[in-house]
């Protein structure tokens, strides 16, 4: 599911302005490439500009990407995915927003009307609408944030006819602004589009509709039933039983508790908005009618977190590449532990690893020893 980068990173220091000189007037630089360059010539100077933006995607630090996006865009203004690395750089909303809007329409140009005519309904299996889909996603979220729902919504909307198979999670997006817009039925309808299935997002949307539509009769009920069977851990966090991570999680599971805390971080503001669900929520809870569900018990403050950043420390050992780096889906409290200890570097990044420090690789080389070894 898509997940807001801005939200998923600690604030940073101030930095430069994202917003690179000479960047301003899409229209200008797309006539005037047009007019310098033609053809295939067109093609390879786009082609060069997504793989220095795929560098600026993976690279550590702030102004590294900036300054690679920077480039990418010199070498084609029609780079969506410059633009955007830009915006999600940018700590001013406005300018985040411009820099999307930039993204669509490079990447609108740069697909060409034909594009959308032919290929609607099988994007995203196409590489190169991704940079396009990806802008226009970010968009609508910022769109969102800005209090423009309905233009979001309309975003969601045109990009599920453009890809229907929803490769990026737009529909859990739309789903969770339309409830939280009051827009009960058309959320009926896209669940019944996409049909039954076992995420969070869809049973618990369908819970809350229930509610809307039926109050506490025995509909409802059943649905909550059911998104209780399909994720227990979301009451905790809609509830506010545990606290929200600083975090939002890289990867989640049907089921875990990363679901839940993506789950809630989008649809808090429906169940809030929408008077009684939650005493509902709390009551069924109360009263025992949860279905009892099994799986391991939840974490909680009965364990021992040193004994539980030594197996995490272990876990990332065996997820070693390149050199020092590990992949770093793990629980965040651990892993923001493990950094204050100065293990790791900091996990509160873009990338998807954590570097060791010459005292955390020895440290987690020898707690893999100690917990897995047969010897």
């Amino acid at each position: 599911m898509p997940v807001s980068r801005k939200r998923n990173r600690k604030k940073a220091p101030a930095a430069p302005s994202a917003m690179p000189a000479g960047l301003v007037d899409l229209a200008g630089l797309l006539a005037q490439l047009g007019r310098g360059i033609g053809g295939r010539g067109a093609d390879d100077a786009l082609d060069r500009a997504q793989s220095i933006a795929f560098d600026a995607m993976e690279a550590e630090d702030e102004a590294t990407r900036i300054a690679l996006a920077r480039k990418a865009l010199a070498v084609s203004p029609l780079c969506s995915d410059g633009y955007l690395i830009l915006a999600l750089e940018e700590e001013d909303p406005g300018q985040a927003l411009a820099l999307c809007r930039q993204a669509v329409e490079a990447g609108t140009e740069a697909l060409g009307k034909a594009v959308f005519e032919e290929d609607a309904g099988h994007f995203w299996g196409l590489v190169e609408t991704r940079p396009y889909m990806r802008a226009r996603c970010q968009l609508a979220m910022l769109l969102w944030d800005a209090g423009e729902r309905d233009e979001a919504i309309d975003h969601y909307r045109d990009m599920l006819r453009l890809n229907p198979n929803d490769n990026q999670g737009i529909r859990y997006l739309l789903v969770d602004a339309l409830l939280a817009s009051g827009r009960d039925a058309e959320v009926g309808r896209l669940l019944k589009d996409y049909g039954e299935e076992g995420s969070a997002a869809w049973t618990w949307s369908a819970a809350l509709l229930a509610y809307r539509r039926h109050g506490k009769g025995a509909e409802s009920l059943k649905a909550l039933q059911a998104a209780l069977k399909s994720n227990k851990h979301v009451p905790d966090y809609l509830l506010g039983k545990v606290r929200m991570p600083k975090m939002l999680p890289d990867f989640i599971g049907i089921g875990d508790r990363n679901e839940a805390v993506a789950y809630v971080d989008r649809a808090d503001a429906a169940w809030g908005a929408t008077k009684g669900a939650k005493d509902w929520l709390s009551a069924v809870l109360a009263r025992g009618q949860a279905p009892r569900t099994g799986g391991p018990a939840a974490p909680d403050e009965s364990l021992d977190s040193d004994r539980v950043d030594e197996a995490v420390l272990a876990l990332l050992h065996l997820g070693l590449h390149d050199g020092n780096r590990a992949w770093k889906g793990f629980d965040w409290d651990a892993l923001d532990r493990l950094h204050e200890k100065g293990l790791i570097s900091n996990p509160a990044s873009k990338t998807k690893s954590v570097v060791f420090s010459e005292e955390g690789a020895e440290a987690a080389k020898a707690a893999c020893r100690r917990l897995f070894s047969t010897r």
